[in-house]
């Protein structure tokens, strides 16, 4: 897994709303702190090498993003729309992200430490690189997805919904779930515990035990 490359001591402080400054909507090297960004839409908008810190971003709409280099801490992304989007070493640390759509995105490098997720749309996904650490991602759609050295680390998976998506090489033996939706095609070579075994045994494979 490759951090994102930046050096915080020579990060500019500034807003986000610099962006608006260039003609092509590009943000580089910026250390933004403490900002409320609000009902903002932008498509295809650039940034890169870049700290966010206890920034929240309120109902906006971001399509299309280009995000490299850039490290989210205690953010508030909720219900923010990064459909068809190209992430590459991106860091999501402590951050809350409730129903935040990445539908059709492409993700490369990238982390979510501590992260709640909880409801996002996480479909037609290309994964490379992509850890999953101590965060929760209850209720997420998470369909049509490639998958690539994708790591689930002590999470909470209850409710998800996972369909044509090959789960060969993940290991989910370590996360938590109750009731999970997964189509059975694809359960070949996924890693559970004995808990989780029984449980896929008696409601997919229709095992009694």
């Amino acid at each position: 897994m490759n951090q994102p490359k930046f050096d915080e001591d020579y990060l500019t402080k500034g807003s986000f709303f610099d962006i608006y400054n260039e003609e092509d909507y590009f943000l580089s090297n910026y250390l933004i702190k403490d900002e409320l960004v609000e009902k903002q839409t932008i498509s295809h908008p650039m940034i890169e090498q870049a700290l966010f810190q206890h920034v929240t971003f309120s109902e906006c709409d971001f399509d299309k993003s280009d995000l490299t280099d850039i490290i989210f801490k205690n953010c508030d992304l909720s219900n923010c729309h990064f459909t068809d989007s190209s992430l590459f070493r991106v860091k999501f640390q402590n951050c809350k992200m409730l129903g935040t759509d990445f539908n059709g995105s492409y993700f490369n490098n990238i982390q979510f430490d501590n992260c709640i997720l909880d409801l996002a749309n996480l479909n037609q996904l290309n994964c490379k690189a992509v850890n999953f650490e101590d965060s929760s991602l209850k209720d997420v759609s998470f369909s049509d997805n490639k998958l690539s050295k994708v790591v689930f680390d002590n999470c909470d998976l209850n409710e998800m919904i996972v369909m044509n998506t090959k789960l060969k090489g993940i290991d989910w033996s370590n996360c938590r779930f109750e009731m999970i939706e997964v189509d059975q095609n694809y359960l070949r070579g996924l890693k559970l515990n004995r808990e989780q075994a029984a449980f896929f045994a008696q409601n997919f494979l229709g095992v009694k035990i």
